[in-house]
C-alpha cells in the first residue's frame, strides 16, 4: 500500500513538472536588443530603414506623448506598426486569425535604468497560435529581416 502511494505521489509530481515545462511563457518570444541611441533616434533610424526596404508604415505611436496628453508621465516609448501586405496576406490565407498579430510591431523604449531597447515578438511564435504551416518560409524571412534591421539601427 505504501508503495502505491509513493508511486502515485511521484506521478503527481512528475505531471506537475511536465505541465509547468509545457506552460507557455509569453516572455520567451520577445527579442530585445539594447540601443546606443535615444528612443527617438533609434525609431527614426528604424522607420527610415524599413521605408527604404519598401515596407509599409501603418502607424507610429509615441506612448510618452500620449501619456502627457492625459497629464501622466512615463519613460520614452514608441511603437511602429509596419509590414509587407504580400507577406501578411500569405500568412492570413492560412489562418485569417493571424490578423490579430499583423501588421508587425517594433517597440523602442527607455527602461527605468535609462537603457534604450528595441524589441519585437519573434515571428516564429506565430506558429504556436495559428495554423500557418504554408507560411513557414515567410516567417523565416521575416525573422531574419527583423534581426538584421533591428541590429542595424541599434549599434
Amino acid at each position: 500500500m505504501k508503495n502505491y502511494f509513493t508511486k502515485a505521489l511521484l506521478l503527481v509530481c512528475l505531471s506537475s513538472v511536465a505541465a509547468i515545462a509545457l506552460a507557455k511563457d509569453v516572455s520567451t518570444d520577445i527579442i530585445k536588443k539594447e540601443s546606443v541611441y535615444t528612443v527617438k533616434e533609434t525609431m527614426d533610424k528604424f522607420e527610415s530603414l524599413i521605408k527604404s526596404k519598401g515596407l509599409t508604415v501603418f502607424a507610429r505611436i509615441d506612448h510618452a506623448k500620449n501619456a502627457a496628453g492625459v497629464d501622466m508621465q512615463m519613460n520614452d516609448a514608441e511603437v511602429i506598426i509596419f509590414g509587407n501586405p504580400k507577406g501578411g496576406t500569405l500568412l492570413m490565407k492560412n489562418d485569417v486569425a493571424v490578423a490579430l498579430d499583423l501588421p508587425l510591431r517594433v517597440a523602442v523604449y527607455k527602461d527605468n535604468d535609462g537603457k534604450v531597447w528595441i524589441s519585437y515578438h519573434n515571428p516564429q511564435a506565430l506558429k504556436t497560435n495559428y495554423k500557418i504551416s504554408k507560411g513557414v518560409k515567410v516567417l523565416d524571412k521575416v525573422e531574419g529581416a527583423l534581426d538584421k534591421l533591428t541590429t542595424a539601427v541599434s549599434k
